[in-house]
């Protein structure tokens, strides 16, 4: 159904139209009205209605500079523009047509004339609509093609399919790392809880491959993708600048336990100096995992690399850690800093070790507030250096917690705006792709802070609150309307029909077509 904009500074007229035409026979399912130009142009900023009927001779504002700030609006320059006017000039019918205007017809106007032209119209928006979305879905096939292409490529990479790395072309998605260093990541996912069924673990497996996509894939980091026995596989880009492997490999643990309710550990192969090398890398971690089935650790590398992290063990190393582990959650974060504190005093430590772990510890938690919340830094760690210097052990502890209280007592502020428009925006764009990576870039923040931060205001994980909002919208849809269960699927945002039947399956435990029979029948 369109929208009808009529514009006409007498009354009579602009009433007469909207009333004396049954718009909703035609496809036409909101009629508005403005009495000049400007009061049009507020309509159309808010309403963007595709059809316009519109007087040229009005006061201030004409129609045809109306029409004029309409072409050159990005957001209505496709509006279809009908002139009625009293003045058969040639001049105005001149400048309408250079105006791209659809029609000019005078007053006073035939009824069936003007149905007869504002038909026209709207057969040639249902065409283009009709376009439009043979489009998009030529396009989104092609992209599921080429994903397809993609993964099998690296199939045969780890899998040694490809004779000295060739094969018939190396896809674009990679063709420019080919000669760069990769890192094969395992990913193996361990027993969870209520996950008993075929279908769930399929499921599940694929909300976590279409996770590790969004955070990794699609930032052109790396290429995910399953191998010949169902394991999920990430090829890592590897970069002299940036992160490591390894804490790409701990964000992504940490999101995906909070999005999937699951615990996962990635075994991390060996950095190897050309793509065509990956089946090495990948072999490694094959291998290392075999010797790691029962471990606790989220990320699990070779010995070699552990020895740069036999440090963790020390004290200190264990209270930052677990105060930068979860920086939403700043109840618990001085709760171990009170810990943290007297620690430091029962260890008998010098003044000058307390300034420098206090300092140490501050600072790394203001640059991972910063990080994750996307604030801008201020002068509040040289502020703290320079108070440091010279106090004693006591009062080097007291003003490290001050420091760390009100630094949480500026992010706590944000905290709840943050969620409050994240789930506003999540309930209003349920049709278009949304994920905690997306989500987490608009706000500017983490994808690993945000996905705390949802869960932790929210009660829920962020994924989980999309799919069960996409969910209900689903069964409304399946309830009110004949529409198919393809389209519905891409109303809610799947643009993979059987995906969308198994989440669906998951959550209200049955398939589309069986609910929307079983509740027609009842009804």
């Amino acid at each position: 159904m369109y929208k009808l904009l009529i514009v006409d500074d007498e009354k009579m007229i602009r009433q007469g139209i909207k009333d004396g035409i049954e718009w909703e026979k035609l496809g036409i399912a909101e009629v508005y009205t403005a009495a000049s130009a400007e009061k049009a142009m507020d309509i159309i900023e808010r309403i963007h209605p595709q059809i316009m009927l519109t007087d040229i001779s009005m006061e201030k504002m004409t129609g045809l500079d109306l029409i004029s700030r309409i072409r050159n609006s990005p957001d209505d320059k496709e509006m279809r523009i009908i002139v009625l006017s009293g003045y058969s000039q040639f001049d105005y019918a001149k400048q309408c047509l250079q105006m791209q205007v659809q029609n000019f017809l005078l007053k006073p106007v035939d009824e069936e004339e003007l149905i007869r032209n504002v038909s026209q119209q709207l057969e040639v928006l249902e065409q283009n609509r009709i376009s439009r979305e043979l489009e998009t879905k030529m396009k989104r096939s092609e992209g599921i093609r080429r994903q397809m292409a993609l993964e099998q490529f690296m199939r045969e990479l780890v899998h040694q399919r490809c004779q000295n790395g060739k094969s018939s072309s190396w896809p674009e998605e990679v063709l420019e790392e080919r000669n760069s260093p990769v890192e094969a990541v395992l990913l193996i996912q361990d027993a969870c809880i209520n996950i008993d069924k075929l279908a769930d673990i399929n499921l599940l497996q694929m909300t976590i491959k279409n996770i590790c996509m969004e955070l990794v894939d699609f930032k052109r980091e790396g290429v995910t993708f399953f191998d010949d026995d169902g394991r999920i596989i990430i090829a890592f880009f590897c970069s002299e600048e940036g992160d490591s492997v390894e804490e790409q490999a701990e964000e992504l643990c940490k999101v995906l336990e909070n999005e999937c309710d699951v615990m996962v550990r990635l075994v991390l192969g060996s950095r190897v100096e050309r793509m065509d090398l990956l089946f090495i890398s990948y072999n490694d971690a094959l291998y290392l995992s075999n010797l790691n089935m029962k471990g606790n650790h989220e990320v699990i590398k070779s010995s070699r690399e552990e020895t740069k992290g036999k440090i963790i063990q020390d004290v200190y190393q264990e209270f930052r850690q677990s105060m930068m582990a979860d920086i939403t959650n700043t109840g618990e974060m001085m709760h171990i800093y009170e810990r943290f504190s007297q620690a430091m005093v029962s260890y008998h430590l010098s003044r000058q070790q307390v300034q420098r772990w206090c300092f140490d510890l501050a600072a790394g938690i203001y640059m991972a507030y910063i990080m994750e919340t996307g604030e801008k830094p201020d002068g509040r760690v040289d502020t703290l250096l320079s108070v440091l210097i010279g106090t004693t052990r006591e009062d080097a502890l007291e003003v490290t917690r001050m420091f760390l209280s009100n630094l949480v007592a500026d992010e706590e502020k944000n905290q709840h705006q943050i969620v409050t428009e994240a789930r506003r925006y999540i309930d209003e764009h349920l049709d278009v792709d949304i994920s905690v990576a997306s989500l987490a870039e608009m706000f500017y923040v983490s994808p690993n802070y945000f996905s705390r931060l949802f869960k932790k205001i929210s009660g829920c994980g962020c994924n989980k609150y999309i799919v069960e909002k996409r969910m209900a919208k689903a069964r409304v849809l399946l309830e009110t309307t004949t529409i198919k269960t393809g389209k519905i699927a891409i109303m809610v945002g799947y643009h993979d029909t059987n995906y969308f039947s198994l989440a669906f399956k998951k959550h209200i435990g049955m398939a589309p077509t069986i609910y929307r029979d079983t509740f027609q029948k009842n009804r």
